[in-house]
């Protein structure tokens, strides 16, 4: 879509260029009636500019919002498995028992760490699981074609 954008501008930006040197052209030549036109082509390229410009700043502030969206959602869902992890740690605890090595967010740290290259990870475990279930999602929006 920023690729759309960026075109969209050059094309108005190269029209409103020749349409000042049509303009000007018509004032040398003394045609008073084309200069009419030409001012009316003047004013609805302005009202363009001013749609193209509120339209970006739409787009850009979607793409905020859904930035912000997908890492509450990443952050809620770790949380959760933090939660979870937390609760059965507890009842082993409770029950005398060492910390289990199957707990969710432990086994899905070791399986992020199996498959990613190990410079790309990061230090923090959380980073990696985060990164994890955030490409995940990302992929999924994109395949449902929510995501561009």
């Amino acid at each position: 879509m920023e690729q759309y954008f960026q075109y969209f501008e050059s094309k108005l930006q190269v029209t409103e260029e020749k349409l000042d040197i049509l303009s000007e052209w018509h004032i040398a030549k003394g045609h008073s009636g084309a200069t009419e036109i030409a001012e009316d082509c003047r004013e609805a390229i302005t009202e363009l500019w001013i749609e193209f410009y509120k339209l970006s700043e739409t787009y850009k502030q979607q793409e905020t919002d859904h930035e912000t969206f997908l890492n509450e959602n990443v952050t809620n869902l770790l949380g959760e498995l933090r939660k979870h992890d937390e609760f059965l740690a507890d009842v082993s605890n409770d029950l005398g028992k060492e910390r289990p090595h199957w707990l969710l967010y432990n086994y899905l740290n070791r399986a992020v760490r199996s498959f990613t290259d190990p410079n790309e990870l990061a230090t923090d475990n959380t980073g990696n699981i985060w990164d994890y279930l955030r490409s995940l999602i990302i992929k999924d929006l994109k395949e449902r074609g929510l995501l561009g």
